[in-house]
């Protein structure tokens, strides 16, 4: 069975550097994109490396999906991760693997109970499926088995964590995160490991989730083979000034646009490949 590598990560392992990653086989990142705070169960955190991570994966072209650390034991609860997860991180952002909820707590949700847990998961999923995502639960097989409904969440995809020899049979996630972070650095630094066992950047693509809109415009391609974005947005007609530039950046998931090389080649890669959206 094909099996794609990937790795998952958050503000623990600080300055990551992808172009490393890329280059030791890493494919995808699932990205921490929050967490709900262990004093009170309720209130919310964005990665402080987030925003940084997601650029960066970007701009070397490695996929990317997010998960959030939940804390949630009902369905109002699940929601309200959701809400704000949606609000703060996912929109206007596009991802090539899923979005998912990272269920584990020992502080709330497992004291909660089975009821509980399922409920708030049920809330979570539904909030972002019906905003055109595809979402995936995070547990270990000890949780799916003892802590959750699981047989009542079977319309969702799972991302399993089973650090063992052999792919988990239960349940048979499209992810399995097989490896912890000391087992082998990555980039040099400690981080989970992955395997992903379905073609999920086509899945977003084809059905038009996670941000892959329909409505996307896109410039047209470019017969210019050069290594400067400027000469090829000049050879299609289009303002090529920094201003512009930025924006164009912006809209194609590159924030903080500097005009650097890496951004500049991962723009013009999109231009000549004919999915650079258009403003």
């Amino acid at each position: 069975m094909n099996q794609t590598f990937g790795i998952d990560i958050s503000s623990y392992q600080g300055d990551f550097d992808f172009a490393k990653a890329k280059k030791e086989g890493v494919k995808f990142a699932i990205l921490r994109a929050g967490f709900t705070d262990g004093d009170n169960g309720v209130s919310k955190t964005i990665d402080p490396r987030f925003e940084e991570n997601y650029r960066h994966a970007k701009e070397e072209g490695i996929g990317v999906g997010a998960y959030w650390y939940s804390r949630a034991t009902s369905y109002e609860l699940g929601r309200r991760e959701a809400i704000f997860m949606y609000q703060t991180c996912l929109r206007g952002k596009r991802f090539e693997y899923p979005i998912a909820i990272d269920v584990e707590d020992n502080l709330y949700q497992r004291k909660a109970g089975k009821r509980a847990i399922t409920d708030a998961i049920k809330g979570f999923c539904e909030y972002l499926e019906e905003r055109g995502y595809y979402v995936s639960i995070y547990a270990s097989v000890n949780w799916f088995e003892n802590y959750i409904e699981t047989s009542e969440l079977d319309r969702y995809d799972k991302w399993v964590a089973d650090w063992v020899n052999i792919r988990p049979t239960y349940p048979r996630g499209g992810m399995w995160q097989f490896a912890g972070g000391k087992s082998r650095p990555i980039a040099n630094v400690d981080c989970d490991k992955d395997y992903a066992y379905k073609d999920y950047p086509k899945i977003m693509i084809d059905k038009q989730l996670n941000g892959f809109k329909k409505e996307n415009i896109y410039y047209p391609k470019t017969d210019y083979q050069g290594d400067s974005l400027v000469d090829a947005l000049n050879s299609i007609g289009v303002d090529s000034s920094y201003e512009n530039r930025e924006k164009i950046a912006l809209y194609n998931d590159v924030l903080n646009y500097e005009g650097t090389a890496k951004q500049n080649t991962y723009l013009l890669d999109l231009l000549k490949d004919g999915i650079l959206k258009k403003r």
